[in-house]
């Protein structure tokens, strides 16, 4: 018999409205617009004060609530072309990407980049190496609509304890929770 665990609601409701106004709705600013951010988490193995994440406590998800699952649970996040997702890869986790406008550019295993349109998916198996690259580096014109939208769902996620990176290429892997914050930032990618 399988352990139930509680959580503040029954389900969660997260339209594309509110993925992509972000905390605007709320009056904050709009994570998914900034340079080299990694996404907006929605369900995630723990909540991140500090980076003002807080307590899912209503159906219809709205930024910056996130509803923790604990290690191995599910993560969810939505990511758009200003978004940067590193050089990595799981030896657990299994990641399912979905876009739901433009198209995304990833390299797998180091080949590519391959381009997924809207509709596509992929499912990134553990021992996979990833690499989503970030087409926009620039501010956002406030009244422009982005121009890629990606939900990537992760499956028996163990977040940073289960993320390898390489500090060169052909180096050893190296679990991501034991990487200082400068190695994380210059960890080898594909992309140039």
């Amino acid at each position: 018999m399988s352990q139930h665990t509680e959580y503040p609601v029954s389900h969660v409701l997260i339209t594309r409205q509110h993925a992509e106004k972000d905390a605007e709705m709320i009056g904050q600013k709009n994570k998914l617009e900034e340079a080299n951010n990694n996404g907006r988490k929605i369900f995630a193995t723990r909540i991140m004060p500090d980076f003002g994440e807080e307590l899912i406590t209503e159906s219809l998800w709205k930024a910056p609530s996130v509803l923790p699952t604990g290690k191995g649970g599910l993560e969810l996040a939505t990511f758009t072309e200003y978004s940067a997702q590193d050089r990595h890869k799981h030896q657990r986790g299994i990641e399912i990407y979905t876009v739901l406008k433009g198209i995304m550019q990833i390299y797998i295993n180091d080949t590519g980049p391959h381009l997924l349109h809207a509709g596509d998916e992929i499912v990134i198996l553990p021992g996979t190496i990833h690499e989503v690259i970030q087409q926009k580096h620039s501010d956002r014109d406030k009244e422009a609509a982005f121009e890629l939208i990606v939900r990537v769902h992760s499956v028996y996620c163990h977040g940073a304890e289960d993320k390898y990176a390489q500090l060169k290429s052909n180096g050893p892997w190296l679990a991501w929770s034991d990487l200082s914050k400068t190695q994380r930032f210059s960890a080898y990618k594909k992309q140039k």
